[in-house]
């Protein structure tokens, strides 16, 4: 599965002044996001936007296709939202949990589209950057602070930050099973 879980380090807590909330964020769970121009105001919202039609949970969505894709396409143009995270876990082809950063410790800042009536949240994906595509051939949309408070305003047509992205596997853990001998 592409990003698989968010996470949120002392931090990023510390500088959004967050209390009580768990670190580590799965599918379904509710994820920080914001909507304000200045990045400060923090709310949140599911992970997982729901098919109304088949009751299917979609994770992301893929920024090649957003503005055609009838399920997303209405939100991407009028309810984009920035979701908050300090990295994110992946699993590589050999099930190992890599852990991914920004290489300067900044938050990341990650395009999202929002169903604000039933408060549910897509990351917008793109093709993987080549220092990580180890990992996984997709990566979140993760935009620096500026790009970010442009994107909540206006869909992005300028891709330069795809060029621009400084994301970094910054550990290599195995997860074992209880049943493989070490």
């Amino acid at each position: 599965m592409m990003c698989g879980q968010l996470f949120i380090k002392e931090d990023l807590m510390l500088a959004y002044d967050i209390e009580q909330i768990q670190t580590l964020f799965r599918p379904s769970d509710s994820l920080l996001i914001t909507s304000d121009p200045q990045l400060k105001t923090l709310t949140s919202a599911q992970w997982g936007w729901i098919q109304a039609t088949s009751q299917h949970l979609f994770l992301f969505a893929r920024l090649e296709n957003i503005t055609h894709s009838r399920l997303f396409s209405n939100a991407y143009f009028n309810h984009r939202c920035i979701i908050l995270a300090s990295g994110y876990y992946e699993w590589d082809a050999s099930r190992i949990k890599q852990k991914i950063v920004n290489k300067t410790q900044e938050p990341l800042y990650i395009a999202g589209v929002l169903d604000e009536t039933h408060k549910h949240v897509a990351i917008i994906t793109h093709e993987a950057q080549k220092n990580i595509a180890w990992v996984h051939h997709r990566q979140p949309m993760v935009l620096n602070a500026q790009e970010a408070k442009e994107y909540l305003f206006k869909p992005i047509k300028n891709l330069d930050f795809l060029r621009n992205q400084d994301l970094v596997v910054e550990t290599m853990m195995r997860q074992v099973s209880l049943f493989e001998s070490v």
